[in-house]
């Protein structure tokens, strides 16, 4: 079983967290053993923790009316989903995929970043970034603020706190040289103290 009643931590390498928000506990277990099968890493919640707990989810299944819908989209930015019964596996996970796929796409000043493909494009122009590259840039857009060094290292390099290494600089280095008009005043991807964020 792929459940967590309680997570700690940072996010999943993945980013495929889910939260089942509802009281049907067979229809919750069902759910939670198809979609850990899937590969993703699945909460369970009753309505009245959900909206804590979405916070730290990439998607939210909804089994309860739209009020319930609507007062977890007013408190999260993730993709809130609403379970209709009788629940079609196939067609539920097509919505999750879809709804986090377009999650991948971002703006950053005039490029269009797609985290999946991992491309950025500026009219005509195409740039490809390495998995590193991508994996840093969609945590700084999907966090809209500063991301410390250490939490970008262990998410993307998996490293423990305070490892002493230049990897992450060396990447920083290489993005601005391809998304910054000028990579030695930067105006997209900024340094901060103690980490990075995208303007």
């Amino acid at each position: 079983m792929g459940r967590e009643d309680v997570r700690g931590g940072p996010m999943t390498k993945t980013g495929r967290r889910v939260l089942l928000v509802g009281e049907d506990s067979a229809l919750g277990q069902a759910l939670d053993e198809h979609l850990t099968a899937a590969g993703f890493v699945v909460t369970l919640a009753a309505a009245a923790e959900a909206a804590a707990k979405a916070a730290d989810a990439d998607a939210v299944l909804v089994d309860g009316d739209a009020a319930l819908c609507q007062q977890i989209k007013r408190a999260i930015v993730v993709p809130v989903l609403a379970l209709t019964k009788p629940v079609r596996l196939a067609a539920l996970m097509a919505r999750i995929e879809d709804s986090l796929a377009r999650r991948q796409n971002f703006t950053l000043g005039p490029w269009r970043f797609d985290a999946s493909a991992r491309t950025l494009e500026d009219g005509g122009r195409l740039v490809r970034l390495t998995d590193k590259e991508a994996a840093i840039l969609r945590w700084l857009c999907q966090s809209g603020d500063v991301v410390t060094r250490d939490q970008l290292l262990a998410e993307v390099w998996g490293y423990g706190a305070a490892i002493t290494t230049h990897t992450l600089e060396t990447h920083i280095y290489r993005l601005r040289r391809k998304i910054e008009a000028d990579p030695a005043s930067p105006r997209l991807l900024l340094t901060e103290p103690g980490g990075y964020r995208v303007a």
